[in-house]
């Protein structure tokens, strides 16, 4: 995903929401869902690791929302 990508989701509304994942797995960073009418109402549509240049300035996009720790609270 590009910070380009991201805010296209919030630009058109279809952003639904972020999980920042910080249990020192390969999965480590910030991940970002967006809205779908199937079971939940959302899905995964890509994230910024770790090592991601672009994590912080992803972060910052998204601060607003009330960016959830963790997959279900789980970090």
């Amino acid at each position: 995903m590009t910070i380009e990508q991201l805010q296209q989701l919030l630009a058109n509304k279809q952003f639904h929401h972020a999980t920042y994942r910080c249990q020192g797995t390969l999965w480590e960073g910030l991940w970002i869902y967006a809205k779908y009418d199937g079971l939940r109402g959302f899905q995964p549509v890509g994230c910024f690791l770790k090592d991601d240049p672009n994590l912080d300035a992803a972060f910052e996009a998204v601060r607003h929302t009330g960016v959830s720790v963790g997959s279900y609270g789980q970090g």
